[in-house]
């Protein structure tokens, strides 16, 4: 799986929101990953409460 280099860098992704549907068997589809790509950025909030903020939110 090809994943840009922004990956490295944040503490959260998109990546972290597509692994574990990926290692459950789901066959993601690309709308599914249309979907994600007008969701947030992680806010690198002290207490994570994902997935009550705008990260992988369309």
């Amino acid at each position: 799986m090809g994943l840009p280099g922004c990956v490295m860098y944040s503490k959260a992704s998109a990546f972290d929101i597509i692994l574990p549907r990926i290692l459950a068997g789901e066959r993601l589809e690309k709308q599914d990953l249309l979907e994600l790509a007008h969701g947030g950025l992680c806010l690198q909030c002290s207490e994570c409460r994902y997935p009550v903020c705008p990260l992988g939110k369309a």
